[in-house]
């Protein structure tokens, strides 16, 4: 990892001789028309193809990582500059996409060269040309194939109407969580790592993917709305790297900004044939209670999860339960608490052994009934914990000055759980629960995969 981990402080030092490379696809200011992102299958049988395939044998050739003409630069940029679990984790990508195809564009000659976009709720089997180990789209360490767990809906509920993140009910952080994540973690190798997971083809067509659903979002109104353009969420710009020119937020607003669009803008109203409609059985888990402290409201110490899915229960005091079903009456009645809100720790994560390869990843609920769904997914659903959930907590650390060693060590991930209290209400809250869900493809490792040191529930 560490000859394309460079530090910050290299990596812009290495490029810092080159000019500015304004890349803006044609069409930006005064387009009449734009191009068009196709999904896969029409892409795959388009001239444009060819182009497409010889752009990226040029890019993975090139040995330069200090220019954008190499695959390598794109892999540093996300490293080094990308927010995940941070405001403009879409917006930026948006922009991150827009270079990185008009890069596309110049390696093949061809000034009519898009993205494609994977529809994996339409089509859940990484395609077959990414598998085929005669093309420059294949990489040999993917762990899965088939990310139909990932295809959750519930980014596309009515009720998200926020856009960004620290909200209530936000698209942006839901999106991110699933499918997202659970994407990377199922497709597993490079991919489940966020430091590297752009080195894989599929990187790309899974970040157009995601892109595009935000514009779906976007465009199927019914109440979601985003941030005015004038409103000073979008003050600022992105970076890119040293070699390529910085990009306005406010340029990432929408698609046609950008100079182009998607052949379908239509958000997802079902979930692959092969997805899992039903819950499977959840084992209970017994572990030591942690003492009530500070911001505490109870806990457990020691938990590994594995190939089962495991419920565990968080003892409440008194105090405790009655916090919570204050918390929760405020949310249900559409009422912020303020500057107070429930969140699950998991402390002391960590992965075992060939874990780290992905190809699984556990939903975490809150308070599911045990007798199984009795509302959508969605109503407990308070995040998805995996390779790469791990992966960004450990990047950030290391980017905040904990150096190289951070992407060994175990980790924090904190998780709001706010809105889901919100959601469940008024449905008794004695107790809390929580459900590790494994999700799952062929491939992934049966023993124990993450383990938790302590976990706890806390409010401010």
């Amino acid at each position: 990892m560490e000859d394309t981990m460079t530090n910050r402080r290299q990596f812009l030092q290495a490029a810092a001789s080159l000019a500015l490379v304004p890349m803006l696809p044609r069409g930006i200011l005064g387009a009449t028309s734009l191009r068009t992102r196709p999904s896969w299958p029409q892409f795959r049988d388009s001239p444009l193809y060819t182009a497409f395939l010889d752009a990226v044998a040029k890019m993975r050739a090139s040995q330069d990582s200090t220019k954008p003409g190499s695959w390598a630069y794109w892999t540093n940029v996300h490293a080094n500059f990308c927010p995940h679990k941070k405001p403009y984790f879409l917006a930026w990508h948006r922009g991150f996409l827009a270079r990185f195809e008009a890069q596309l564009r110049k390696a093949s000659g061809n000034s009519a060269l898009v993205l494609p976009y994977w529809n994996y709720y339409e089509h859940p089997l990484l395609p077959a040309e990414f598998r085929d180990s005669s093309s420059p789209l294949y990489l040999r360490n993917r762990t899965g194939t088939d990310v139909s767990g990932a295809c959750t809906l519930g980014a596309f509920d009515p009720g998200l109407t926020n856009f960004q993140r620290g909200k209530t009910d936000a698209f942006e952080p839901a999106v991110e969580s699933a499918p997202h994540n659970g994407v990377h973690n199922l497709i597993g190798g490079t991919m489940d790592n966020i430091a590297v997971s752009p080195r894989d083809p599929i990187f790309w067509l899974h970040h157009a993917n995601i892109d595009r659903l935000w514009d779906a979002w976007v465009q199927a109104d019914d109440g979601r709305h985003m941030p005015a353009r004038t409103a000073s969420y979008w003050s600022g710009s992105f970076s890119y790297g040293p070699a390529v020119s910085t990009m306005k937020r406010v340029s990432t607003y929408t698609p046609s900004v950008l100079g182009y669009r998607y052949d379908d803008t239509a958000l997802p109203t079902s979930q692959p044939s092969g997805y899992a409609g039903t819950l499977p059985s959840i084992q209970e888990a017994f572990a030591s209670p942690l003492p009530v402290q500070g911001a505490s409201l109870g806990g457990l110490g020691g938990l590994a999860l594995g190939a089962q899915s495991t419920r565990v229960r968080i003892p409440l005091t008194v105090e405790g339960r009655n916090r919570v079903r204050s918390l929760a009456t405020a949310q249900g009645q559409g009422a912020t608490p303020a500057g107070d809100a429930l969140r699950i720790v998991l402390d002391g994560v960590s992965l075992t052994g060939a874990a780290s390869q992905g190809g699984y990843f556990y939903k975490i609920l809150l308070n599911l009934p045990s007798t199984g769904l009795t509302q959508p997914e969605q109503t407990y659903l308070v995040g998805t914990l995996g390779p790469f959930e791990v992966s960004v907590a450990r990047h950030a650390r290391m980017m905040a000055g904990a150096g190289m060693a951070a992407m060994q060590a175990p980790v924090r991930i904190v998780l709001p759980a706010q809105d889901v209290l919100g959601r469940i209400w008024p449905e008794p809250l004695d107790a809390l629960t929580l459900s590790f869900v494994r999700v799952a493809t062929d491939g992934a490792p049966q023993g124990d995969a993450v383990v938790i040191d302590r976990l706890w529930m806390e409010t401010d």
